[in-house]
């Protein structure tokens, strides 16, 4: 299976780490991620493509997967800075 490239909303991401996750959406409409659990196999871990879209600029970055939270599990996405890709 191909390393699912899911929507990342950096604007949600923890700044009381040294390794912020971000709230994750998939699909079109975009949906929170957990709706696709099964679908996509997801699993704590799991490498995963995060892209970020808007009028002035896209980029993506690999990320690995978590599934956390205060209000209930979520899945999260852990970017790896270093593999980030400007779009445009």
């Amino acid at each position: 299976m191909e390393t699912p490239r899911i929507y990342a909303d950096f604007n949600s991401g923890s700044e009381s780490t040294d390794d912020p996750c971000w709230c994750s959406k998939f699909g079109s409409p975009l949906r929170p991620l957990e709706a696709f659990e099964a679908v996509l196999n997801l699993s704590e871990g799991m490498p995963v493509v995060l892209y970020y879209r808007d009028e002035s600029e896209e980029f993506e970055v690999s990320a690995v997967l978590s599934k956390s939270g205060a209000g209930g599990p979520q899945w999260r996405a852990c970017a790896d800075w270093d593999t980030m890709r400007r779009i445009r």
